[in-house]
């Protein structure tokens, strides 16, 4: 791939292009890290100076952006930081074969990449995070494609102190996909996948694999639905950490996870859950509205995560520079040892959010978004209390026009 990258940029003619950019922001939070009771208020300035750059050629693209984030809080000033954000994007294609990777490299806060996975990041860690996701696909036919797809995900904290909250991880998956044009207006898709996570927290990995089934149906050009349906099968293993013996002379461990008691020294889990996704978009004139249903298994550090969500997105274009949109979504965080354990009943939770924003394009290059964004979690059966947040934002976006360099 790499030798095949190097081939495309020096052997065909291309456009060069280099785009600074600058975006700021001012934005105030009322809950910061969604507390029951918040500690205070936070204003928040962002100063984002950054650059696109890249090339484009007659059959492929390639497109990198860098980005320096400064954050200052008003009113908090010991979680000011500053996170820096590379990524890069290449896209091949020819008349049958297309292919491409992604990758990325981000040294971010936690505030910023993980306030809904947890819903317990009462605090600020730094993380490094690499990612890198390579694609391929395949024409058989006019009729039928082929595609494979690997993404892989290491995530590393500093200076942390809750390793049950942040859990340096690596991720792994590959997926296949059969896609078929079955009439004019009906698509088929098959899926499998496969996955492997592996966090410091636990002392084995978890694999996951996913068989699903999917069908596209247009009812005209503006009106699509989708529906896919399929089984999700988890391996897990569990390490139990040595407490001393029982009366008679048995070891006795511990779930470093649940807090029970074993006399086993670790503990294989197998489970069957159920996948699906179900949507409907609608396009019109100067808009579109799209409503989203589903359900899928993911792994995290405390155990294997089930979310059903149900969202809904709306965008609409006033005029040439005057867009709006509203989006809204409910989540349902069900993990498996909370099941296990009644004590861990704080990691199952439901989680409302609903944001209106306005966009205007005062200029070719000078954009101003004013959002607000409503927050409110509740957790399922357990003592803690449920806690609300409200944010609203307004940003600057600045992007000169430069004229590309054509070799």
């Amino acid at each position: 791939m790499p030798l095949a990258l190097c081939t495309s940029l020096t052997c065909q003619a291309g456009d060069y292009f280099f785009e600074p950019l600058l975006n700021t922001s001012q934005r105030y939070e009322s809950n910061l890290f969604l507390r029951p009771v918040p500690l205070q208020d936070n204003w928040i300035s962002t100063l984002s100076p950054g650059v696109n750059f890249g090339l484009r050629h007659d059959t492929g693209e390639l497109k990198s952006n860098f980005t320096w984030n400064q954050l200052f809080y008003t009113n908090q000033s010991e979680l000011n930081i500053a996170e820096q954000l590379f990524s890069i994007d290449y896209q091949h294609k020819t008349e049958r074969l297309e292919w491409g990777t992604r990758g990325s490299f981000n040294h971010q806060s936690s505030i910023n990449t993980l306030g809904t996975v947890t819903g317990l990041v009462f605090e600020q860690v730094m993380a490094k995070q690499l990612s890198l996701a390579p694609t391929l696909s395949y024409s058989l036919n006019e009729l039928s494609s082929l595609s494979f797809d690997y993404s892989y995900n290491n995530t590393a904290y500093e200076k942390n102190n809750n390793p049950f909250s942040f859990s340096n991880y690596d991720y792994h998956q590959v997926s296949s996909t059969f896609n078929h044009l079955y009439t004019e207006r009906d698509k088929l898709n098959v899926t499998l996948s496969g996955s492997r996570y592996k966090t410091a927290f636990r002392d084995f990995p978890t694999y996951n694999e996913v068989a699903q089934l999917g069908w596209q149906h247009s009812f005209t050009e503006k009106l699509v639905t989708y529906i896919s349906a399929g089984i999700n099968y988890s391996q897990t293993k569990t390490k139990f950490i040595s407490i001393g013996t029982d009366n008679d002379g048995n070891p006795v461990y511990q779930n470093p996870v649940t807090g029970d008691l074993s006399l086993k020294p670790d503990l294989k889990s197998n489970n069957f859950g159920q996948v699906y996704q179900a949507s409907i978009q609608k396009s019109f004139e100067k808009g579109s509205v799209s409503l989203v249903g589903s359900r899928n298994q993911t792994p995290t550090s405390q155990g294997l995560q089930t979310q059903t969500q149900l969202a809904i997105n709306n965008a609409y274009t006033v005029n040439e520079r005057w867009t709006s949109g509203l989006s809204a979504s409910y989540s349902r965080y069900e993990v498996t040892a909370a099941q296990q354990n009644s004590q861990l009943n704080f990691l199952n939770r439901d989680y409302f959010t609903v944001s209106p924003n306005i966009n205007w394009k005062w200029t070719p290059e000078i954009n101003l978004a004013l959002s607000y964004t409503f927050r409110h979690q509740e957790f399922q059966n357990s003592t803690q209390s449920n806690a609300q947040g409200n944010s609203v934002q307004l940003q600057f976006s600045y992007q000169p026009q430069i004229n590309h360099q054509v070799k």
